[in-house]
Parts: C-alpha cells; structure tokens; sequence
C-alpha cells in the first residue's frame, strides 16, 4: 500500500476523494457547525477571567490569593499536563475517544472547554491561568512563532475580564525556573526545600533574546487591550508589602494594598479576599550567587 502512495496518479487519484473523505467524517463529529471561539467566550457572561502571563511570573501565588474568595475557583494551569482542570485530560476523556481531533479544530475544542467549566459553576467567576509559552498548543496549525496570539484578540472582541500579570526582574524569572526546574519542583507543596542543586552557569545570550520575546509579548497584549475597562496589568513585585503583624525581620509579607478591591471590581463581586499569601518561595534558602557559577555576569546583566 505504502509504495501506491508514490506513484502520482495514485496521489493526484487521492487528492480529489480528499474533499469527500472531509465532508463525510468531518460532518460526523459536526466540528463546522460548533459555536465560534468569540460565541463560546460570551457564552461565560463575564464569570470566565483569564490570566495572562509567563511561567515563574507569580501566576500561583497570585491564583491562590483569588481563590480565597468564596465566589472564584481557579482551575489552575488549563493548558499543563498535570492540573486537574487540564484540557489535554480533558480532551484525552472526552472527544479523542470518540474520533480523533484535528489541529485545526484544537482552538474551537479549547474555548468550548473553557465555557463547559464555567457553564458547571453557576454564580461562580472562574479564573484560567494561561501561561504564554504555552498558547501555540492551541493555535493550529501554519502558525509562525511570534508575540501575537489569537487568543488575545478573541478575549478583546468578547470583552471577558482578562488580567495580565508581569514581572520586572525578567533575569530573576529567568534564574528562578532553571533552579526550580532543577529541584524538579516549581512551588513549596512540591517538596522541593530538601533538595541540593549543583551550582552551574546561566548561558546570558539565552536570557537575552528571552527578555525580548517576552517585552514583545507584553507590548502586543497592552496595544490589544488598551482602553478596555476589565483589563488590569499588574506586576509581581509590586503585589506584596511588608506585614506589618509580623516582626520586621521575618520576611512575611501580605499582598499590597486596593489589590483585592481591584479584583474585587473587575470580577463584579465584594472584596472578600485573604490577604496573606499562602506560598514560599522553593530556592532552597541559597542566595543565587551561590547557585550560579558565573553570576557576576548575570548580575551585571540584570542590573543593565
């Protein structure tokens, strides 16, 4: 059989059942007649809120803070292989099973996904952490790399609550997930507090050309939005202060202040928020010169 597919008039022969073989299977599974991706979107009424930003950006942290609340539920990092709420488990229990998905049909699948979780929580506002890095697995195919997603623009055009969270020390971020990725924990509930880490070398050059992905990135989403009333951008260093229970030297903070009447007004609920964060930081307790063998370099390019 293989050796029929290259004589080029079995090709050719093939290639005009094509739109026949679309038209019956693809009917079957009526992927076609499916709502759009802005329609699934408003579907959610303004519960559904999406978070925007990259790994190592406080995105859990900041998760955790929201989830205090009696009326939001986070489903976690929706495009992560292990969270509970993933839409890759979710694909792997539902439509795979019954015929086998396109990446074509992946972005449509992703937004009937978003709006099936928050249709099963009514009065609920629903938070779904997106990592950036990860949004090309829902894009499709013929998709060139870039700091534009679709996603973005589709979120612009439902109006849905979308919270963009950034970090200013990107040399930081970037040293922080190679040790965390290191321990082979990314938070303090993974256990990752007794685990050594062999000190070893940041390639610079590879930081760099991260930083201005990322700033394009940012600069393309802040254009997308800019003007829309239920986008809020906010940075992770200027999301906690001091607390001011606890003696000055322990390190304690609590999450800064008009933070929860913010999130209290773009959700449209009353500020009932935990102010205290529930998470610790999982480098181990070693200051990064100490972990990084050529961290006068590092240093120099994070304090340019």
């Amino acid at each position: 059989m293989t050796s029929l597919l290259h004589i080029p008039a079995v090709r050719e022969r093939l290639r005009a059942l094509r739109p026949y073989y679309n038209m019956l299977f693809r009917r079957k599974q009526n992927f076609d007649n499916r709502p759009t991706p802005e329609a699934y979107l408003r579907q959610m009424d303004g519960r559904g809120v999406f978070l925007l930003c990259y790994g190592r950006s406080g995105s859990t942290v900041f998760a955790d803070f929201l989830g205090t609340h009696p009326q939001v539920l986070t489903f976690g990092e929706v495009l992560g292989e292990e969270s509970y709420y993933s839409y890759f488990q979710w694909l792997s229990r539902g439509v795979l099973w019954v015929w086998p998905l396109r990446p074509t049909q992946m972005q449509r699948e992703f937004y009937r996904f978003c709006a099936q979780l928050v249709r099963r929580k009514p009065a609920m506002r629903c938070l779904f952490d997106l990592k950036i890095e990860s949004l090309h697995l829902i894009e499709g195919n013929w998709r060139m790399p870039g700091p534009d997603f679709d996603l973005f623009h589709q979120l612009k055009k439902a109006q849905a609550p979308v919270v963009l969270l950034t970090r200013k020390d990107l040399v930081a971020r970037y040293t922080s997930g190679q040790i965390a990725e290191r321990r082979g924990a990314f938070h303090s509930y993974q256990g990752a507090a007794a685990q050594e880490v062999a000190p070893f070398e940041i390639n610079t050059e590879a930081v760099k050309a991260q930083i201005a992905q990322i700033n394009a990135t940012h600069d393309v989403i802040r254009d997308i939005f800019a003007g829309q009333e239920n986008f809020v951008e906010l940075c992770y260093e200027d999301l906690f202060v001091p607390d001011e229970t606890s003696p000055a030297d322990s390190g304690r903070t609590r999450f800064a202040d008009g933070l929860s009447e913010q999130m209290a007004a773009l959700m449209g609920i009353d500020d009932q928020f935990d102010p205290i964060p529930r998470l610790q930081k999982v480098s181990g307790g070693k200051p990064y010169s100490e972990q990084i063998t050529n961290w006068p370099e590092v240093a120099a390019l994070r304090d340019a």
